[in-house]
């Protein structure tokens, strides 16, 4: 379970550094992390300890070779969802607990909703895309099947969130 974030922590500027330096070098190496920020392998340690205590951090996640994923299917659902109180975190909750969803985004436009999943098989995503039209505040949904990831790089979308200053 993520932890909530201490907003009385704040990341300086040598935390921002360690996340920049675990981006760039995709790995989670002491030995390797302390080297190219100059500090201690202790050191690294503690900060990473620090702000996986203050909610900043949740876990390590390796990245899957690219080779493996494209062996399973890609899709994005955009969803249009009825108006309502509150409807966007509702309906984004339910959205979010369909077994296959590994991202739902609220946004601005023709749709409410965008949904990323990955599936093993085109069955599993017939189920997705059943589950998305019995969910309760669900108008419709259109899902796209992506044929090849050209450009997929989740830790260098994470960079910009420790460049910020």
């Amino acid at each position: 379970m993520p932890h909530k974030k201490n907003t009385d922590y704040h990341l300086n500027s040598m935390d921002k550094k360690i996340l920049r330096t675990i981006y760039d070098s995709r790995d989670t190496n002491l030995s390797i992390i302390s080297k190219k920020v100059g500090l201690s392998k202790s050191t690294v340690h503690n900060r990473l300890k620090k702000m996986k205590n203050a909610g900043y951090i949740n876990g390590v996640i390796p990245l899957m070779e690219q080779s493996f994923i494209k062996k399973h299917i890609t899709a994005v659902s955009l969803i249009k969802a009825r108006y309502g109180p509150e409807y966007a975190e509702e309906v984004g909750k339910r959205i979010a607990q369909i077994k296959g969803i590994w991202a739902v985004y609220f946004v601005i436009g023709s749709y409410d909703f965008i949904a990323l999943m990955r599936t093993r098989s085109k069955e599993e995503l017939e189920f997705i895309v059943n589950e998305l039209s019995k969910t309760e505040g669900i108008e419709r949904s259109e899902t796209i099947m992506v044929l090849n990831a050209l450009s997929e790089d989740f830790p260098e979308s994470l960079k910009l969130t420790v460049n910020e200053d």
